[in-house]
């Protein structure tokens, strides 16, 4: 009879595990069916897993657990390790409890992502300085970016990024692709990162951050060419602060761009920001780019912004001194100031937007500026402004406006026909 009573628990204790596998298939797949109890100092301890069992022999430490006080034989405590050995537990001992299945462990993130987003307008120039601009209007696709992100380990990442972009000197051609991005991440001491590749450089990447609005226009460093968005070669940044409100960053790179490196000279970029979000934020930028013949650049730029939840404000002014290659002529200077502010009527349905940037000095690059050519003989001022309609958070169109108007040349020459530009800009990201 009493070989009879274990073989029937034994039979009974199998057919739990049956239907445990048939019915609750995924949660017993990731707990597994090992079962272990232990009767100590009048409690049962229950355990779903072998190590957890093996440590509370060793030590008496149960870690995480589930304690169902008065649950058990003669109203003794019950603690579980998981879910599925309390179920097992009241079914070997024949009480109706009903514990419910302990919940699936989460989704493992994906270790690779495609994005990417295109950008473009229909634009249409009321006058320009430049005859092949004047009067003209169309379409173009401004920028198309496809990218692949990839994390190797919860520390070391990776991006490459292609872009194509139409002619913005109305030249015509076809889109042609090539890299904007190629860099891995390695994150170190917590929230500490080195980067190596083609990346950002810091002398816009926060700003843009802030301004948020690089398919109607760039930042004014980049716009007005006093640097590249883009860099090849190292950076190091993270806090400076527990509650990561004080951060820096340095980098140390070609100045080519995203273009392959032909000379020896290197350029240097450190940065140092007070950072809340919301609330404000200040950024002090510094950096000297080494060119051939003595033609060194030193550029130095201040930036505050603030954000809220429903608006955006930003200033920065810019200096940058450029020498004269092989001291040909006097420093050159390049002074720019520029304000913007940004306001949601309506959270990711509607907002507008208005930006007014003031260049005191020539710019000597910026006729080589695409889609907004700007005369490099004299001092000027841009002004921006347009609205933002959401079709979807991912699905943008604008109607927005770019002005530019010049002061006199310094030089006597005669002062430049302003630019107006009228455009119906379309974004959407993926």
């Amino acid at each position: 009879m009493l070989l009879f009573s274990r073989l029937s628990a034994r039979v009974s204790f199998a057919g739990l595990a049956a239907l445990l596998a048939l019915g609750i298939a995924a949660p017993a797949a990731a707990q597994g069916m090992y079962y272990k109890e232990i009767l100590k100092d009048g409690r049962y301890y229950v355990f779903n897993s072998e190590v957890n069992a093996e440590r509370f022999e060793s030590s008496g430490e149960m870690g995480v657990a589930i304690t169902m006080p008065g649950a058990g034989p003669n109203g003794a405590t019950v603690v579980g390790d998981n879910e599925r050995a309390l179920q097992l537990f009241f079914f070997k001992h024949n009480i109706p409890m009903v514990v419910k299945d302990p919940p699936p462990p989460p989704a493992p993130a994906p270790a690779g992502r495609i994005h990417g987003l295109v950008f473009g307008d229909y634009y249409s120039f009321g006058s320009s300085h430049l005859a092949n601009f004047n009067q003209q209007h169309g379409f173009w696709l401004r920028r198309a970016y496809l990218g692949y992100d990839h994390r190797f380990t919860p520390a070391v990442s990776m991006r490459l990024r292609l872009e194509m972009n139409s002619n913005g000197k109305m030249a015509g051609g076809s889109l042609t692709p090539y890299v904007k991005d190629a860099y891995i991440k390695w994150m170190f001491r917590g929230r500490h990162g080195m980067t190596i590749g083609i990346q950002p450089s810091l002398t816009f990447e926060f700003t843009e951050a802030v301004w948020g609005l690089r398919h109607i226009e760039k930042t004014p460093i980049d716009l007005y060419r006093a640097d590249s968005s883009r860099d090849t070669g190292i950076s190091v940044a993270g806090p400076l602060n527990a509650a990561n409100t004080l951060k820096y960053a340095v980098q140390y790179g070609n100045e080519s761009g995203n273009n392959a490196e032909t000379d020896k000279f290197k350029s240097f970029r450190a940065t140092a920001r007070y950072e809340t979000n919301p609330g404000i934020s200040i950024e002090g930028m510094y950096g000297h780019f080494s060119r051939a013949g003595n033609a060194d650049r030193t550029t130095g730029q201040i930036f505050v912004g603030y954000r809220a939840p429903r608006a955006r404000l930003g200033f920065l002014y810019t200096m940058q001194k450029r020498k004269i290659a092989n001291g040909a002529g006097p420093d050159i200077d390049l002074n720019i100031a520029s304000g913007f502010g940004v306001f949601d009527v309506k959270r990711q349905k509607l907002t507008l937007f208005a930006r007014v940037d003031k260049v005191n000095d020539p710019c000597s690059d910026c006729s080589g500026i695409d889609y907004l050519p700007i005369a490099n003989s004299a001092p000027f001022l841009t002004a921006i402004a347009g609205l933002e309609y959401y079709l979807q958070p991912s699905l943008r169109v604008s109607p927005n406006i770019e002005y530019v108007t010049y002061d006199d040349p310094p030089s006597g020459a005669p002062k430049p026909r302003r630019t107006s530009v009228a455009r119906l800009t379309f974004y959407w990201a993926w």
